[in-house]
């Protein structure tokens, strides 16, 4: 039994060693970049291309991003702009409207009081011609 013992750490013994001396050469030509395996390399090449891909699929989104908000405020500026020029066009309308009408208004006053002032002298010619034939006879 002490011999089969002995064997046995003897065995994991040299399984430990052949362990560490196949981590070392793995570490150390991982690190000198002299050997890569296959199986390693097809990995590392994978995960180089899926970052390339989803660093390429970020980039589109946030062109796709910027662009839809670009797009969006030139809108709000567009409407903004488009909103200003039709209530400056429905003040310059109304104030030109105010404008006609004073001036409707003014000329028709003043034709209202030329017509009254006519009225009134004839009137009075009238009333004086009156006066004048009453006081002759």
């Amino acid at each position: 039994m002490t011999k089969r013992l002995k064997e046995t750490k003897d065995t994991r013994d040299q399984l430990q060693r052949n362990f560490n001396t196949a981590f070392a050469t793995h570490s150390r030509r991982s690190g000198e970049n002299t050997y890569v395996e296959k199986k390693r390399d097809i990995f590392v090449t994978w995960r180089d291309f899926v970052k390339r891909e989803k660093n390429a699929v970020n980039v589109i989104g946030a062109l796709a991003r910027r662009t839809l908000r670009t797009e969006v405020f030139q809108r709000i500026a567009r409407m903004a702009r488009e909103n200003y020029l039709d209530k400056r066009a429905e003040r310059i309308c109304i104030g030109f409207r105010n404008l006609f009408l004073k001036n409707v208004l003014k000329k028709a006053l003043s034709r209202w009081r030329e017509n009254s002032y006519k009225a009134v002298v004839e009137q009075m010619q009238v009333t004086q011609q009156n006066f004048d034939f009453t006081v002759e006879n």
